[in-house]
This record gives structure tokens, C-alpha cells and sequence, in this order.
């Protein structure tokens, strides 16, 4: 079902991805990649259902060219991605109706393959449900179930386990022997999980380096080390212990032996009989053991025989969905983290930068707030401005009077301050005047005012025919002024026609 041979990619970074692997999948087979994050495997999967391109090669999937016949491998396939590509805003039904659109499925057959899914999986309940209301281990079943809408022959599943609780991804293993076992289903499969391979895989491929360190079937390659396994914990790697572990090969019972760190790795013969004899000769050494543990080869002693590190040390798994590692809480999310170094990246931990952009946006601040409480450049003209001065106590009770009589306002509903009568206007529809016709009363106010001197007060304020008080330009800073005038509805246009 699958040929690869030579496989290479390198990324523009100069990382080689993947190197010179050679891998072959057989019809109705589940194969297990197994190997660390950064090994290769996803990559590896991304080039075998055609997402990306390689450096050289031969690749063959369910019997196409991968470089002549892509578009044939994709009708031939169903990839489960490593995150989810479900639409968490759909239901579950809206979901496999797309995936089931986008391969050009007649509606009816669409219709009676989620029917089927819907039963494999479980998921009768829950089809019509928002996906965001989903549990990860039902969320992880309608993506595989939307990767089979189309009934491929081969499946691609990366990482299908990660980050599902010990339930959810014991269920999940039954499910996928299941479809093998009753479909004939080709899986290749990647995993850091070494349960997940033992279970699931006919054979397992141990991937590291982005190159197939072993291969054969879970029993094999546990066989391939004989004996027991004891991995004893040393308080530290000293000349005490080295003559230690020089004097361990020397014996008959001990048949390989790996340092990982402060731990020392034996295979044995006999493991209960070797205990003892391994306790004596440290005493005899003078080497600090702290722990011992005795246990049958596992693919962890595979993996570390062939790599030469742990899955359990060189594993980090991400559980979380993507979304969720971004998101974070109380800023602590990568979202905020990424915030964070492209601020440090941007001031250059410069004190003066940020004490000059607080600078700019006091200084910002107060230019909005000037801003917000004069009229347009429209509504005051340009030139023969009268002058800017505050009103006092007698003259906003005078206006606060004379505009009682004008407008016909009982006194006492009245506004307490020109401040207040501002809030006001600008809070009332304006549809009996515009800046337009403002600005046409201003000027005519200036044109009466240089002809009827006599109708400027001594105190800044300027009279009109009738006797009544303008509004200065302090009126109009503070975009009160076309409002006091509007107020009173008995004259239009010119005042001195009034």
C-alpha cells in the first residue's frame, strides 16, 4: 500500500526533516511510527498524503505517484491531523456533510454514510450538537469519522491519542483495531505513546533523526534484547562508579549496559538472581545506588538501545488543543508570551522609550479631550475671533435668565450651567439647524457687530438688535454656541432681522 524510498526533506533552514528513510506499509497492515516530537514523523506523514514536497525520493501510495498522481492518493486516503481541522462552531452532522461536499459525494450517499458513522462511533446523540459542546475523546472520533466519509483504503492517524485522558484513549485503541479488523483498513500510525504501539501495531518502525533506527513486530524487537531489565539510579556519576560498571561487564550475568544521565541501564540474564550480586559489587565499589527497578524489555529499552535516549526523556507531549495552548489564563497563554517578546523586542528594554510613549499618550489624551469639546472646523470661521475668557457666576445667571424668556423654559427646570446646557444639546437631535446655517449666523453676527459697535459690552459679550446676549467664543470652544442660539426659535438667518 505504501513504497518509500530515499526519502529526504530538508526545510530552508537548513533542518533535515527527514533523512534517507525507506519504509513499506503493507495492504490491511497498521504500522506504528514511533519516535520523540521533532523525529520526523509528522513530516513524514504530510509528504505521504501529499501536503508537502520532499527533496528527493521515490514515493508510492496506494499504488500513485506521489510527483504524477496527487490528486488520485487523495481520493485513496483519510488524514487525522495532529490538531483537530473539525469546525468547532458546526454540529457534528454539519461537519461530515462538508467533508462529505468537499469529495464530491452525491447527497444521498452522504446522508447514509454519516448514518453509518454516526452508529460506529456512537454518535447518534451528540450528531446534532455544537462540536464545541464535545468531549476531546468524542471530538477525536468525529475526526476520524469525518477522514472515512469517503471510504478510503488507507488512513493516516498522527498522534490520534494526544493529549485524551487514559479512558478516552483506551476506547479510542478499540475503535481503530476495530476498523482494521472488519474493514481491512490500512493504518499507518504515529505515536511518542509506547503503549499505544505495543497495543495497536502489527509492526513498529522506531523513528529518531528523521531516519528508521529498527523495524519489526513488537515482540521482535523486545526480543532482540534478551533477558531482564534493571535500571539503576546512581547518586552520581563518579570513578566510584565507573569501576562499578567496569566490573559488571566483567561478569557472566550481565550482557549490555547504557548510561542515560545518572541512570545505568543493565539487561541481565536472570534479573532476580542478578539483584543481589549487582547490590554486593556496588557495596564493594564504594557506588551510591538510590533506586533499582527490575522489569521485563520494554520498546522503551528498544527505543534507548537504538537512539541511545528515552521516549520518557525525550518526549513533550502537548496535550492541549491548539487553540487552548494560545489561549492560556491570567496571561500566562502563548498569545501573551508572544505579546510580551515583541514589546521587549520593540522598546529594547529602554527605559527612555517607555517613558517617552507614556509621554506621547498623555500628550494624545489631552489633545482628544481639547478636541471633543470644540465644534468642527466648519462651524467657526477663520479670523476676527473675539476673545477667549471664562463666564462669571453673574453672567451665567444673567444667561441663565434671559434664556428662561427666550425659549419659554421655566426658570427652575432650567440648566444650572452653560457646562450642563453643553451635555444637553449635544445629547438632542439637531434637525432645525446644521453647521451650515451656524456658521451663516456667526458671520452675520460679525457683519452687525462691526456696524453697531455700540452692541459690544464692556465685558466681552456682544448684544444683538433686540438686546439680547450672544455667546462669546469660549460658547464655541465648547460646542455649546450653535446650541444657544438654535434654542431660540423666533428669529432665522440675520439676527438684526429678527
Amino acid at each position: 500500500m505504501i513504497q518509500v524510498r530515499g526519502l529526504t526533506k530538508v526545510f530552508p533552514n537548513g533542518l533535515k526533516a527527514v533523512d534517507g528513510l525507506d519504509l513499506a506499509v503493507a495492504r490491511g497492515e497498521i504500522m506504528g511510527l514511533l519516535g520523540p516530537n521533532g523525529a520526523g514523523k509528522t513530516t513524514t506523514i504530510r509528504t505521504l498524503a501529499t501536503l508537502c514536497g520532499f527533496d528527493s525520493g521515490a514515493v508510492i501510495v496506494a499504488g500513485y505517484d506521489v510527483d504524477r498522481e496527487p490528486e488520485k492518493i487523495r481520493q485513496s486516503i483519510g488524514v487525522v491531523a495532529q490538531n483537530t481541522g473539525i469546525d468547532y462552531f458546526l454540529t457534528g452532522r454539519e461537519n461530515l456533510e462538508l467533508q462529505g461536499h468537499l469529495y464530491r459525494m452525491k447527497k444521498a450517499d452522504i446522508k447514509l454514510r454519516i448514518a453509518e458513522l454516526a452508529d460506529y462511533f456512537e454518535l447518534e446523540a451528540s450528531l446534532d450538537r455544537q462540536v464545541a459542546t464535545y468531549s476531546g475523546g468524542m471530538r477525536r472520533k468525529l475526526d476520524i469519522a469525518t477522514a472515512l466519509i469517503h471510504r478510503p483504503p488507507l488512513l493516516f492517524l498522527d498522534e490520534p491519542t494526544l493529549g485524551l485522558d487514559i479512558k478516552s484513549r483506551k476506547m479510542l485503541w478499540n475503535y481503530i483495531r476495530k476498523l482494521n479488523a472488519e474493514t481491512g483498513l490500512t493504518i499507518l500510525l504515529t505515536t511518542h505513546y509506547l503503549e499505544e504501539a505495543d497495543r495497536l501495531a502489527h509492526r513498529v518502525a522506531i523513528i529518531s533523526g528523521g531516519k528508521i533506527r529498527a523495524l519489526g513486530t513488537p515482540d521482535e524487537l523486545k526480543g532482540n534484547i534478551a533477558g531482564d531489565a534493571l535500571t539503576l539510579h546512581i547518586e552520581q556519576q563518579n570513578w566510584a562508579s565507573q569501576q562499578f560498571v567496569t566490573a559488571l561487564k566483567q561478569t557472566d550475568y550481565v550482557k549490555d549496559s547504557l548510561w542515560e544521565g545518572n541512570k545505568l541501564h543493565l539487561y541481565v540474564t536472570n534479573g532476580a538472581e542478578s539483584v543481589p550480586k549487582i547490590s554486593e559489587l556496588a557495596g564493594k565499589h564504594s557506588a551510591q545506588i538510590l533506586t533499582l527497578s527490575l522489569s521485563r524489555p520494554s520498546l522503551d529499552d528498544v527505543f534507548l538501545k537504538y537512539t541511545g535516549s528515552s521516549m520518557d526523556e525525550s518526549s513533550d507531549e502537548s496535550g492541549d488543543e491548539w487553540w487552548k495552548q494560545w489561549a492560556g489564563k491570567g496571561g500566562s497563554g502563548k498569545w501573551q508570551q508572544q505579546w510580551n517578546e515583541d514589546q521587549e523586542q520593540a522598546t529594547g528594554g529602554n527605559e527612555h522609550n517607555n517613558e517617552w510613549q507614556e509621554k506621547q499618550w498623555t500628550q494624545s489624551g489631552q489633545h482628544e479631550d481639547a478636541a471633543a469639546t470644540r465644534p468642527s472646523d466648519a462651524t467657526i470661521p477663520a479670523g476676527n475671533n473675539p476673545p477667549q475668557r471664562q463666564w462669571s457666576a453673574e453672567e451665567m445667571a444673567q444667561w441663565q435668565e434671559q434664556r428662561s424668556i427666550d425659549v419659554g423654559v421655566d426658570h427652575d427646570t432650567a440648566s444650572s450651567s452653560p457646562a450642563h446646557e453643553d451635555a444637553s444639546a449635544k445629547a438632542r437631535p439637531r434637525e432645525h439647524h446644521d453647521s451650515e446655517r451656524s456658521t451663516t449666523q456667526w458671520q452675520n453676527s460679525q457683519e452687525d457687530k462691526k456696524s453697531e459697535q455700540q452692541g459690544v459690552s464692556t465685558e466681552g459679550k456682544s448684544q444683538n438688535s433686540s438686546g439680547n446676549s450672544w455667546p462669546d467664543q469660549q460658547d464655541w470652544l465648547n460646542g455649546s454656541g450653535d446650541d444657544k442660539w438654535a434654542a431660540d426659535k423666533k428669529w432665522s438667518g440675520n439676527p438684526s432681522k429678527k
